[in-house]
């Protein structure tokens, strides 16, 4: 009679795991589209006998059922960590991706609208007004001037949208730091959470997937690492409390959590007298309360991964320099002209007229200021190398009448060819950009592989499968109808068994 009463004991065991299970499935088949879900599986065991057998009875040997003991989280610490760094690095290469996408657009070549082509048709305009160099036809001297507009307009294109690129750059710079800020701070919490159903012994299951989704956004800004929290590390209950480390320093410790600003000497604004911006860096501005090495305020954040790396990349490294070298392009393309222009004379016979100055007035012509000078018109080009108001001598001492010769303009429209030219310079600008650009294109390729491959290995772990899921749900729908069979037959037994009591 003991040993019946037991089966329904055990047919109870048995339907209340069947329940857990299917209840479990049901919660992974619900989330199989949730960003972050890893799936969870039902731990059983078989609960036995009694070690010590009561007074007027014995162990028979067949057990009393099953127990769920636990609900796992299947995770992998170290396929996880892989991907988040995975992801850090592609976050990295993105941006810089990104940086050189917006300065190819800018340049655009091969165009017809730019740089290269304007300067071309400067130069072939300078030619056509000097072999026409009559006072009477101011037309080939005005297209050559306008030729030479384009040519400053353009400069001045590419300096605008590189200094805009510059500037949405440090605003999404500041908007990450923000997001930084408070995914750090809710990291904190969950950690709080966790702690205290750590205590209570109460599963977190889903607490750690939601954190998990914060600190891989986290590592793709930051290139952030997790580790066993240290304000842990002496208590006597299993914490599942993580600290995240950016460097060598805590951005979160256990429940607490550090802030940090950027800190830009430009003031948000590119320099306009053609030096370089000075360098933007991310400060600490408080360490988490606790940390013993929490850093102090104004202390640099040390980046070498993710996307806020790649954009201090682009801010303080491949703007500038790209920046730079239109500066120098305008530079070279001024004092070119300009001493060529020294060498001649205009229509009305003056010289050293400068075409191309600085429109802040300076001395330093720059991509940004380059422009011509107020109020030049056509006959200000000095297209003539001898002087046109005063009577000629040749060698042979004879006086001829004054004319314009148009030798000046021709010799202004050679320097097309010169090797240390702004032509020569912007071809070897855009040439290097092409190879920068396709270098970092490769580069975001071959990550993108190792991050795929770090994902599938992650998600074979942690994923919900559909048809591993309905097979479960089969299964556990299958033990709960055995388990209610079983109690079925143990009631009949027992009605048996008391009807040949009476």
């Amino acid at each position: 009679m003991v040993a019946a009463f037991s089966g329904l004991h055990i047919g109870t065991s048995a339907i209340h795991a069947a329940q857990r299970g299917l209840n479990v499935t049901g919660q992974n088949i619900a989330n199989s589209a949730t960003e972050g879900y890893s799936r969870q599986r039902v731990n059983q065991e078989a609960v036995g006998g009694p070690g010590v057998p009561a007074f007027w009875s014995r162990y028979d040997g067949t057990g009393e059922g099953v127990r769920v003991t636990s609900v796992t989280r299947m995770t992998d610490a170290f396929l996880v960590a892989r991907a988040n760094n995975s992801n850090a690095a592609l976050g990295n290469l993105s941006e810089q991706q990104k940086t050189m996408a917006a300065l190819e657009r800018t340049v655009s070549e091969p165009s017809e609208t730019g740089l290269h082509k304007k300067l071309g048709e400067m130069w072939n305009a300078m030619g056509a007004a000097g072999n026409s160099p009559s006072v009477a036809n101011a037309a080939p001297r005005s297209a050559a001037l306008e030729r030479a507009k384009e040519v400053a307009a353009q400069l001045n294109h590419l300096s605008n949208a590189t200094t805009t690129q510059w500037h949405d750059t440090t605003v999404e710079l500041a908007a990450n730091v923000t997001a930084v800020n408070k995914m750090a701070e809710d990291i904190a919490k969950l950690n709080t959470a966790i702690r205290n159903n750590d205590i209570n012994r109460v599963p977190s299951n889903e607490l750690l997937d939601q954190r998990d989704v914060l600190i891989a956004k986290l590592a793709d800004l930051t290139g952030a690492t997790v580790r066993a929290s240290q304000m842990d590390a002496d208590v006597n209950f299993p914490s599942q409390a993580v600290d995240v480390i950016i460097g060598d320093k805590a951005l979160v410790y256990g429940t607490n959590a550090a802030t940090i600003e950027v800190h830009d000497p430009n003031g948000g604004e590119y320099p306009v007298d053609g030096s370089a911006p000075q360098p933007l860096q991310i400060l600490f501005t408080n360490g988490a309360d606790g940390d013993p090495n929490a850093p102090g305020a104004g202390e640099v954040m040390d980046l070498s991964s993710g996307r806020m790396n790649g954009q201090l990349t682009a801010l303080n490294d491949i703007v500038p320099t790209y920046m730079a070298q239109f500066d120098q392009i305008a530079a070279q393309l001024a004092d070119i002209v300009n001493a060529q222009q020294g060498l001649g004379y205009t229509v009305s016979g003056d010289t050293r007229i400068d075409l191309f100055v600085a429109s802040d007035g300076g001395t330093t012509v720059t991509a940004g200021n380059i422009r011509i000078a107020a109020g030049a018109v056509a006959n200000d080009l000095a297209i003539s190398r001898g002087n046109p108001t005063g009577p000629l001598t040749d060698s042979n001492g004879v006086t001829h009448p004054a004319s314009l010769d148009g030798d000046n303009a021709l010799a202004m429209s050679r320097h097309i060819g010169r090797d240390d030219g702004p032509d020569a310079a912007y071809n070897s600008l855009v040439v290097n950009l092409g190879v920068h650009s396709q270098s970092v294109n490769r580069n975001v390729t071959v990550q993108e592989n190792v991050v795929r491959q770090a994902l599938d290995a992650r998600d074979n772990v942690s994923g919900v499968s559909l048809n591993e899921e309905m097979t479960n749900m089969i299964q556990y729908q299958h033990s709960f109808a055995a388990a209610a069979k079983f109690i079925s037959t143990i009631d009949q037994a027992l009605d048996t068994l008391i009807n040949m009591k009476r």
